[in-house]
């Protein structure tokens, strides 16, 4: 499930989402595929620093999760072919 997460920071990302158990604090959300959008609504490559693919947050640090604009999504399906 591809979705848009606003953080509480601002950052805006795009990401295929997943729900995981866990303890109450701890991280409850996978998300795969990363990348960010732009205020322009372009997409671009987030956390170039790592290879990795998955990564865990917690519930509490999402201020929001919304449903992509359709150009949101095609620019994100060429950024992580």
């Amino acid at each position: 499930m591809i979705k848009c997460l606003v953080l509480q920071n601002g950052l805006i990302l795009i990401a295929k989402i997943e729900e995981i158990d866990a303890e109450i604090g701890d991280p409850n959300c996978k998300i795969s595929d990363v990348a960010l959008v732009n205020s322009d609504d372009t997409v671009s490559t987030w956390l170039t620093c790592t290879e990795q693919k998955d990564l865990l947050f917690r519930s509490e640090d999402i201020l929001t999760i919304v449903e992509p604009k359709s150009s949101i999504i095609k620019s994100y399906m060429e950024i992580i072919a």
